[in-house]
């Protein structure tokens, strides 16, 4: 039995707590005081940061485990060893232990995969666990790993019925994953985030542009991290093995984080930059005609991708859709600025949006074009340059659909 099929069907109340998750951990013996942990949460790209992350851990010849939500095809992509999913039956097995546990503790699906997580990388005897936040910072259940170093990509909008009603309010909500003692990596120093930290009184502070420096290009279909230095670590002109110029961002940031954990060879540091993959995000899943995916489901988030996507690809069709309880009214607003023509979809998850309202809502922006495919998956047979954006669900569709074409 998968944890998803345990936990479907069942709607929770969630209250925000951490109570939950840490009685749960006491009860089985506190694992997570077995390793040593890195805890990367953010609006945007701490999936990326982890990627990058855990890859160069991995290639110092650290024994990596990786903590990844959400999943985007298969739920064993969420628990990692050394970038290997958990094996079914390994994942069944937990599943059916922690069973009692889950219902005694009322844990949340996102607490059980947390405690799996824990559990499963102390019996594989892990040098290292990169664990990736599922929400925000203060009631996230990922904060039980007592962190030994602690990284925020950025603070933006997102969020906004759990984490606060302005960035402001998000900012310090993440904040709130800083642990006493444990050097907090914010990896931008725009406002409000690092002034929330200052006002907060964090005084372990790592931040970019100001403790770190780099810059970094993307182009013809390239994207390098350039000029990176911290204490004694210089890398420059190093190639990365993911798309979209904010991926420098990521890289240093996940170098920097990686550089207090341990001492960082530059050799083997580009390599890994180099090596690092992630799905879903800017992946190409065919050349001819392209088919991009990416997981950017804000707003700016989505402008950002757009951008990047026409300047590199050129004037290419975006295939959007959008979740009940995010904002996607202005994301469909902000792709109108760069393009007006539009192909929309509607997820089979619950919490799609119908796309009736996206189609009326694209003929209120005045998109010139407006098609509609009946699923994520009939992206397959677009005879046409696409990039698909708007929810992860959108992209674990197409890609689940992958396996009934030929590429």
């Amino acid at each position: 039995m998968k944890l998803w099929d345990l936990y479907k069907g069942r709607d929770y109340k969630i209250e925000p707590t951490l109570e939950r998750i840490r009685k749960a951990v006491r009860y089985v013996g506190n694992p997570q005081r077995e390793f040593p942990a890195i805890l990367v949460g953010g609006t945007n790209g701490k999936g990326s940061s982890c990627a990058f992350l855990e890859r160069i851990l991995r290639e110092h010849g650290h024994r990596t485990g990786w903590f990844v939500s959400p999943h985007l095809v298969e739920e064993t992509e969420r628990w990692r060893i050394n970038g290997k999913k958990i094996p079914e039956e390994v994942l069944s097995a937990y599943v059916r232990d922690l069973r009692k546990v889950f219902e005694r503790f009322d844990l949340t699906y996102f607490e059980a995969a947390t405690l799996i997580a824990l559990l499963y990388f102390r019996d594989q005897g892990v040098d290292v666990a990169v664990m990736e936040v599922g929400m925000g910072g203060r009631w996230d259940a990922t904060k039980v790993c007592e962190a030994e170093v602690v990284g925020i990509t950025n603070a933006e909008r997102d969020h906004t019925r759990w984490l606060g009603k302005n960035v402001e309010e998000i900012a310090q909500d993440k904040l709130y994953l800083h642990r006493e003692g444990a050097p907090l990596v914010l990896g931008s120093a725009r406002y409000p985030l690092y002034t929330k930290a200052l006002e907060m009184g964090i005084e372990d502070l790592v931040v970019a542009g100001l403790d770190y420096s780099y810059s970094g290009a993307s182009c013809e279909g390239k994207t390098l991290l350039r000029d990176y230095s911290f204490l004694d670590l210089r890398v420059e002109e190093a190639p990365l093995g993911l798309l979209g110029k904010w991926q420098a961002d990521n890289a240093s940031f996940a170098l920097t984080l990686a550089r207090i954990f341990s001492e960082i060879d530059p050799v083997k540091a580009r390599r890994a930059l180099l090596e690092t993959r992630w799905e879903g995000r800017m992946e190409i899943l065919r050349k001819d005609p392209l088919l991009m995916v990416d997981g950017s489901h804000n707003p700016y988030a989505i402008a950002k991708v757009v951008k990047e996507v026409f300047r590199l690809f050129g004037d290419v069709w975006i295939l959007f859709t959008g979740l009940l309880e995010k904002e996607w009214r202005l994301s469909m607003e902000l792709i109108r600025r760069f393009s007006d023509r539009i192909i929309l979809t509607q997820v089979s998850h619950y919490r799609g949006e119908p796309v009736g309202n996206l189609y009326n809502y694209a003929r209120e922006l005045k998109f010139r074009e407006v098609e509609v495919i009946d699923t994520p998956g009939d992206a397959w047979l677009l005879e046409k340059d696409v990039c698909a954006v708007g929810s992860l669900y959108l992209v674990g569709e197409i890609k689940e659909a992958m396996r009934g074409y030929v590429i």
